[in-house]
């Protein structure tokens, strides 16, 4: 997105970081300095620009600063002083934090202007998002941003599925302010524990946070369970003054949140809760549902399926109620919402039910695998792998969960990325037992497979990759669209219906 044009004082951008208490020293002369723009990454930096640099994970930023100065860089913000650099360093504490606040300062405070809320928990960010979009676009223009990209207000999806759930400091902030000026009035962002424990939203205060679910995931980066819980926990220290936290009351992980100076709402189909929802009817395609919010309740028809898309759309509802909406206008909202990309998406009924499926964790794997489990009359095959260089530990209880309910597993690769795919499925496959289980590394091989083996009334659940159009070999994505692959293979075997 083209970046909202705006110029900062970096005298007014030294008293923020002051009060901020990040600032250490500034070196050079900033007394008469205008930026005109902000950039993290040095291969766009332009005359004029700030570059912000810290020491991540896989690269030092700092590494790029002459790079930056021949490029037409006016200052930078630092971690580390660098001698003999041309241009003024604004030395700081905390580089990844500076930069969220300083692109807020630049980008004028767009959330002061809008509703913004933010999702976070393990499963369900990008159904609750886009789910929340549809019901605040009956009040004015909504968007959602997430994992399959932004979610315009017309439903349109624009920017890649393979970025980061949540995008960094100056891109969102950027963001938030075209929206603004755009027009756009609500905003719906998941926030990844990755982003909250990098401080990449520290810029921003929200009217609400979602806490949707808690399980095991991503430890490869956080230290332990109670690590994960703290970086979710930080997305309480982002609401605005009045702001409200909606906490999924039938997920005991966050009784452990101290919302002692906060609003809470809370939902849930077992636990009492401010708004609560039973479920009358489900099949594949909708399922009815009963909502009650003190003395009021409606039945609303979610043309979604799962008892994990019912936690989901009560979440939204909490969104929609604490911005606003009546519970008649958000039942009749409810009834015209959109398929998820990638979410229990029906690809294919006859024959056999062909599903594809996001899930990636062992807990998104039971709550899809028992879904479509009650609501097949054959047998379920699934076909699944695990993301290399992501968490090991959840790999042995993915594997676990798919074959205690599947009648047949095929075990293949998701995005391998740098590690072995053959590794990766060893993992997998620890966690279960010889038989039922088959192994086909390359996973277009196991998709035909699968669908060669189905039989009428079984159902094919490929898990994993969901929207993704795109598979992750070392360090290239491969275009893979299993929605196409599905479809050429069963025409092929005269098999699709």
């Amino acid at each position: 997105m083209e970046m909202a044009k705006t110029l900062t004082s970096l005298v007014s951008l030294r008293e923020l970081l002051e009060s901020a208490k990040l600032l250490d020293q500034v070196h050079g002369d900033i007394e008469t300095l205008i930026v005109s723009g902000i950039s993290q990454d040095s291969r766009t930096v332009k005359e004029g620009d700030l570059f912000l640099a810290w020491k991540g994970s896989d690269y030092d930023a700092h590494d790029f600063l002459d790079s930056v100065t021949r490029s037409g860089a006016t200052a930078a913000i630092v971690e580390k002083w660098v001698p003999d650099l041309e241009i003024p360093q604004l030395q700081v504490s905390d580089g990844r934090l500076a930069a969220a606040l300083t692109a807020d300062l630049f980008f004028e405070s767009a959330w002061e202007d809008l509703f913004v809320a933010a999702v976070t928990g393990t499963n369900g960010k990008t159904t609750t998002a886009l789910l929340s979009r549809h019901l605040l676009q009956g009040q004015n223009p909504a968007v959602a941003l997430g994992t399959v990209g932004l979610v315009q207000s017309d439903g349109s999806v624009q920017g890649e599925s393979d970025q980061l759930t949540t995008p960094g400091p100056v891109a969102i902030s950027c963001l938030l302010k075209n929206l603004l000026e755009s027009g756009t009035r609500s905003v719906v962002m998941e926030a990844s524990s990755h982003a909250l424990a990098q401080g990449r939203l520290a810029g921003i205060k929200f009217n609400s946070v979602i806490y949707t679910n808690l399980s095991g995931d991503h430890l490869d980066y956080h230290a332990d369970m109670d690590d994960y819980f703290e970086a979710k926990a930080n997305l309480l220290n982002l609401l605005k003054d009045g702001g409200v936290a909606i906490i999924n009351a039938d997920d005991s992980s966050w009784r452990k949140l101290d919302t002692t100076r906060f609003s809470t709402f809370s939902y849930g189909l077992v636990e009492p809760a401010d708004l609560t929802g039973h479920i009358v009817e489900m099949d594949l395609d909708k399922t009815v549902l009963e909502i009650n919010m003190g003395t009021e309740t409606e039945v609303i028809i979610l043309p979604l399926s799962g008892r994990f898309n019912v936690d989901n759309c009560l979440a939204a509802v909490s969104l929609a109620t604490v911005a606003g909406m009546k519970l008649r206008e958000i039942a009749d909202r409810l009834s015209t919402a959109p398929q998820i990309p990638g979410r229990l998406e029906i690809v294919v009924r006859e024959p056999f039910l062909v599903i594809i499926d996001f899930a990636h964790t062992s807990a998104a794997l039971e709550n899809i695998i028992d879904t479509v489990g009650a609501l097949t009359t054959g047998r379920l095959i699934v076909v699944f792998g695990a993301g290399g260089d992501r968490d090991r530990s959840k790999r042995p209880e993915m594997g676990k969960v798919v074959s205690d309910r599947a009648d047949l597993t095929i075990v293949t690769s998701d995005n391998p990325r740098s590690e072995n795919p053959d590794s990766i499925i060893d993992d997998v496959i620890d966690g279960m037992p010889v038989t039922n289980v088959w192994r086909i590394s390359d996973r277009r091989s196991a998709i035909e497979r699968a669908l060669s083996e189905a039989r009428p009334g079984d159902c094919v659940l490929l898990a994993g990759k969901g929207h993704e159009r795109f598979q992750i070999v070392g360090q290239h994505q491969h275009p893979f669209n299993e929605r196409a692959i599905i479809l050429e293979s069963l025409e092929v075997s005269g098999g699709a219906g």
